[in-house]
């Protein structure tokens, strides 16, 4: 009778579900913010609540640890107004310490505890309204809130009562069915592997229906919605491909089998970008951030352009007459006009000659004159400056600033300091004043000490005019150690050259608007490419370079004459001068607002580093990559002998093996560093050159015997090297190029995508395994000093003026002479980079080509 009241004749349950049918079921996960994990789950009118916490250090007794898994502590209990009758449930009552426990080993069947030894994991379900099956959704909500807390698992858990009426099975029973005395079991079963975490009896079942019970209530777990909700809630995890270790296995076998392909696709991705960035798409059009230089309504008013080019003819034979800086001369010119005129001696021995400017010890004179702004407390300054040069050069240039500083000392807007500097000995002269000015000395240099100063200086502008006749006017950015200025000042030059209809190009190149055509994206490709060389060399391009380390936006303006069909007049010059600081003189603070990271492929054009960075990271992705495939191969087990023995002799790779290349390499980069200065007296006693030719040779000569590393470490190794050997140095030697080469380009991004082009298939490819002739000579073409070269007939190229195979070669002796000139005069960080990191990273990477 009963049976009949459960299941009517036309196969109906009392809910009006069929005998296989299950409840619905909702669920929503991470309800509780506190806990590592949490789940809600309704299964038709049964809902619970279940929280994870962990896995976490053991909680009271430290004897229950376990030192190979992790303990799970599963807590069950019943909410006062879960069923009609509402009484007091404690937690430790009889039947929720065996729901307890129920769940505590359907759990250590599906938890990966052996990943969490000496720890403890907590799961707490309590019903919130009972409705029958109490046990399978407590299973179905803990695992989504384990799921949510990230603990990783063998599979799901998903679990479902059964009970039998007539020779029928009914599934996911509720209360009324539970309480009809049927025969009934719970089993908790991993989906994807059949396995059965728990199978539970609370009545007699006879025998013969055990099998079709368990049949049935597998089927009802295999269908039912709670796999697929689990599914996709996983799917929905950001860290679900990680925690699952069936997928995180698929994903590295993956990477690992397409390595290469992926790695190449990388590569030729990353130049494609990278040449790309030319292309208007890719660029975005200058505008002004900086809302107080917004604007260019001003009016220009310098007219003494024709008397600042007499000014400079004056000076051009004062200083023919003394024969170097007319400083008594500059002194009384100054103070006729009205400014506080100051001077400052300095001298500087250099490490070695400079054959380029034909010095050695140097020794001038800095004139600087503050003209004092009569509206303000004087606390922020701008600067112009103009070097003294040997020869005519420049003489224009300290005209026109003489004759600025005449125009300004009549004007009363002015709201900062305007210092008018004429440096001798161009960077050195500039380095002094500076180092003066900021009571720093980083460089050695003697200088005496500046007697008058002005405010805290916000911006500079370096003039060089070396002609009467002026066609356009160049925009120098790059910086020492490739800083460049904040964009606004860029901005604002090619602003007021556009108001005034001065015709202004950048690297040396002139506007064009065909960017659809292939000439129009060849020459911006161009004007890009020196920018990048430019930047990569890490010298400073122009006196503004040196302002750029004391976080002053500096730039230099050269006067060109290449284009004769147009032409620009001193006073047109001064008119743009005039306009720019006067919007400088607005400034309320630092230029911020625009970007200090760019790229310019035209003066109206420029690139972020959100679009260009990704081509850097095409690359550096390669090195993770090649890590990734190593790494594998190391944690592999090693193949056994016929015995079924594992062969330590590969497995294990000596300490030696590994740390000998790498202290020999960056040893022999110690030398490359220290030795060329240190010996180029001995070299020029015993050996005809000059000392700037012993100090490049001594560089080449320490360079090359660098090549024997292999020799000379398997010499000082015991025996052999292994195969596991060889693979950890190459690990450690790639990670070391990744971690170099993304700290570079985060500083210079030129610098360091140059040296990612060259030394990232290197690093990619070579091993022990490969033809030793072929690979050795791909290994030194792609080596620093060949990059170098090859740099230099490039840089060559993109300037139009080619030069043979001779004169390259003496041009990259100077480049070698002039970092190294530039590091110890300026702190230039190229040379020590290459020669202290780059180079020894290169020579592991020659080691593996030649390990035995």
């Amino acid at each position: 009778m009963a049976g009949m009241e459960l299941l009517s004749d036309q196969g109906y349950r009392l809910d009006g579900r069929k005998a296989t049918e299950l409840r619905k079921v909702q669920a929503r996960m991470g309800v509780f913010a506190q806990a590592d994990g949490s789940a809600y789950l309704e299964q038709g009118n049964t809902k619970a609540l279940a929280v994870v916490y962990g896995p976490h250090e053991m909680r009271g007794s430290r004897s229950r640890a376990l030192h190979d898994r992790a303990v799970i502590n599963c807590q069950y209990s019943m909410a006062t107004f879960s069923t009609a009758e509402r009484k007091r449930r404690p937690h430790g009552d009889q039947k929720s310490t065996e729901m307890s426990l129920h769940l505590k080993q359907t759990f250590e069947a599906a938890v990966m505890t052996q990943l969490y030894p000496r720890s403890q994991i907590d799961i707490y379900v309590k019903i919130l309204q009972s409705d029958g099956g109490n046990y399978s959704v407590c299973v179905n909500a803990a695992t989504l809130a384990v799921i949510d807390a990230g603990i990783p698992m063998r599979d799901y858990v998903c679990a479902c009562s059964v009970g039998f009426v007539d020779e029928t099975p009914l599934a996911d029973l509720c209360y009324a069915e539970e309480s009809g005395g049927l025969s009934s079991l719970a089993l908790a079963l991993l989906p994807r592997s059949g396995q059965i975490a728990l199978l539970q009896m609370d009545a007699r079942l006879h025998q013969d229906h055990l099998e079709a019970l368990i049949e049935a209530a597998m089927t009802a777990c295999k269908g039912s919605s709670v796999p697929r909700l689990q599914d996709r809630v996983t799917a929905d995890d950001n860290m679900g491909l990680l925690s699952d270790p069936n997928r995180r296995r698929a994903l590295i076998n993956l990477l690992t089998r397409l390595n290469s392909p992926i790695c190449m696709i990388c590569y030729m991705a990353g130049v494609a970008w990278f040449m790309g960035l030319a292309f208007e798409p890719f660029t975005l059009r200058t505008y002004m951030s900086e809302n107080a230089m917004g604007s260019t309504m001003v009016e220009e008013r310098f007219p003494a352009g024709e008397r600042a080019l007499a000014t400079g003819r004056e000076f051009a034979a004062h200083k023919k007459k003394t024969g170097g800086m007319p400083a008594d001369w500059l002194v009384r010119t100054m103070q006729a006009r009205g400014l506080e005129v100051f001077t400052q001696s300095f001298s500087r021995t250099l490490p070695f000659p400079d054959e380029n400017k034909e010095r050695y010890m140097v020794k001038g004179t800095n004139v600087y004159g503050i003209l004092r702004a009569p509206r303000a407390p004087r606390t922020e300054a701008l600067v112009l400056s103009a070097r003294c040069s040997p020869g005519d050069d420049n003489n224009q240039a300290v005209g026109l600033l003489l004759g600025l500083a005449q125009y300004f000392r009549g004007q009363i807007y002015l709201a900062k300091d305007i210092i008018f500097l004429v440096n001798e000995h161009d960077l050195i002269g500039m380095q002094a004043w500076l180092e003066g000015y900021h009571h720093t000395n980083t460089t050695g240099m003697d200088w005496s000490p500046l007697q008058g100063r002005g405010g805290s200086i916000q911006a500079a502008l370096s003039l060089e005019l070396s002609h009467d006749l002026i066609t356009s006017l160049d925009l120098v950015l790059e910086g020492l150690n490739g800083q460049l200025p904040n964009l606004d000042l860029a901005n604002l030059f090619y602003a007021f050259c556009q108001k005034i209809g001065v015709l202004c190009t950048i690297q040396g190149k002139l506007q064009r608007n065909d960017w659809d055509s292939v000439s129009g994206y060849s020459h911006a490709v161009q004007t890009m490419m020196l920018m990048v060389m430019k930047q990569a060399s890490g010298r400073p391009w122009g006196d503004h370079g040196l302002f750029l380390r004391y976080h002053i936006e500096a730039a230099t303006i050269k006067g060109i004459n290449s284009f004769r069909q147009y032409k620009t007049d001193a006073t047109t010059v001064g008119r743009l001068l005039e306009g720019m600081y006067r919007k400088l003189n607005n400034l309320l603070e630092r230029l911020h607002q625009s970007y200090f990271f760019y790229l310019m492929p035209s003066l109206s054009h420029f690139v972020s580093i959100g679009y260009y960075m990704p081509a850097f990271g095409l690359l550096a992705v390669i090195l993770l990559l090649r890590a990734l495939d190593l790494w594998v191969q190391l944690v592999t087990p090693p193949p056994r002998t016929e015995d079924g023995v594992i062969d330590i002799e590969q497995s294990n790779p000596g300490v030696l093996s590994v740390m000998t290349p790498l202290v020999i390499s960056h040893l022999t980069g110690v030398a490359l560093y220290l030795l060329p200065i240190r010996f180029q007296e001995l070299a020029v006693e015993h050996f005809p050159v000059s000392e700037t030719e012993a100090v490049v040779l001594t560089a080449i000569a320490v360079y090359t015997a660098g090549l024997a590393l292999p020799h000379n470490t398997h010499r000082l190794l015991s025996g052999e090297g292994t195969e596991q050997g060889w693979k950890v140095l190459k690990l450690v030697a790639v990670l070391y190029l990744a971690v170099l080469l993304g700290c570079t380009a985060l500083i210079n991004f030129s610098l360091g995508f140059i040296l990612a082009l060259t030394l990232v298939p290197v690093a990619a490819f070579v091993t022990p395994h490969v033809p030793k002739v072929l690979s050795a000579f791909v290994l030194v073409i792609l080596s620093p000093a060949c990059t170098l070269l090859f740099s230099v007939f490039f840089f060559q190229e993109l300037q139009e003026i080619p030069v043979s195979f001779q004169e390259g070669w003496v041009l990259y002796l100077s480049v070698i002479s002039q970092g190294i000139l530039d590091h110890c005069l300026y702190g230039s960080l190229v040379y020590p980079l290459i020669a202290l990191l780059v180079y020894p990273c290169w020579l592991l990477f020659w080691n593996i080509l030649f390990w035995k």
